[in-house]
């Protein structure tokens, strides 16, 4: 690839698979926020707590 684009194509073209990835990354991550916050099946209630409330670490179960 190399030698067919140079190293100035070369550089350009990873840099624009870079951002191209990077925006679709974006766009997925907005398509799942609007799908939530419209409240699909699995919507969290208001106030609902999540992540790892309520979790607590006791050195028996290690």
């Amino acid at each position: 690839m190399l030698a067919k684009f140079g190293l100035l194509g070369t550089t350009s073209l990873v840099l624009t698979s870079l951002v191209l990835m990077t925006l679709a990354g974006w766009g997925l991550a907005w398509v799942v926020w609007l799908v939530r916050s419209r409240g699909g099946e699995d919507a969290e209630a208001p106030g609902a707590s999540s992540g790892l409330a309520g979790f607590t670490w006791r050195e028996d179960e290690s």
